[in-house]
């Protein structure tokens, strides 16, 4: 499957040469979470000697919940005088989900697929269903997508940084994490990273080198503070 690039991939680490080994593990965990199309930005910053480890990322768009009216229309139909709950498929993409979700509260039995966009089910409350149905949400990609981050930053700091800390909020994950607690400090420069990272210039892609002397001395001086 192929992937967005993303616009910009930062890793800076106090010991350069872990930098691209701390790059190519990110890249590899998010090439096996399939995430790299659903983030735009990424900024890691680590600090070996102390223990720390902390990454902010800018999400793409995230799609809102959806629901079963958002991919069909359900109403009613009798088939050989029998009333079912008739769901006509406008949008396949979660057809998965939503045959999952019909038979685990009908059964499978009680689910028949009538054609490829057409399915039929038996209910012990047609009309009630019919009403409600439509407003059931059968996915929420935002939730998933939360779950996804946690893992994916889970994986990829190393071995030991088991104190961790994270945000997300309007496409805005923050992940800090350490072997010993996180400071408020500590939080407050990943906070900054964040602000820097939505300023970043698109296709930059730092491997490890300072970018400029500015951000040297605003490195130097997190590092002191760490």
């Amino acid at each position: 499957m192929s992937m967005e690039p993303l616009e910009v991939f930062r890793v800076w680490s106090v010991a350069e040469s872990e930098a691209e080994v701390y790059r190519d593990i990110i890249s590899d965990v998010l090439s096996d979470l399939r995430l790299a199309s659903a983030i735009g930005r990424i900024n890691v910053e680590i600090y070996p000697p102390k223990s720390l480890f902390m990454m902010t990322a800018i999400l793409r768009d995230v799609e809102m919940p959806v629901r079963v009216s958002d991919m069909a229309t359900v109403d009613t139909v009798y088939e050989s005088g029998e009333e079912y709950i008739r769901i006509v498929i406008e949008r396949e993409k979660y057809m998965t989900e939503l045959t999952r979700y019909l038979w685990e509260k009908y059964t499978p039995a009680n689910v028949i697929q009538a054609d490829r966009w057409t399915i039929l089910v038996r209910s012990k409350d047609v009309v009630g269903d019919v009403e409600n149905l439509p407003n059931y949400i059968i996915t929420n990609p935002s939730q998933n997508l939360h779950s996804n981050m946690i893992e994916f930053s889970i994986r990829s700091v190393p071995e030991g940084f088991r104190v961790r800390y994270h945000t997300f909020e309007n496409n805005e994950f923050l992940f800090v994490a350490s072997e010993d607690i996180v400071e408020p400090h500590q939080l407050e420069h990943a906070k900054l990273m964040m602000e820097k990272l939505k300023t970043m210039p698109a296709e930059l892609k730092s491997r490890g080198s300072d970018d400029n002397q500015q951000g040297r001395m605003q490195r130097n001086r997190a590092q002191e503070g760490m």
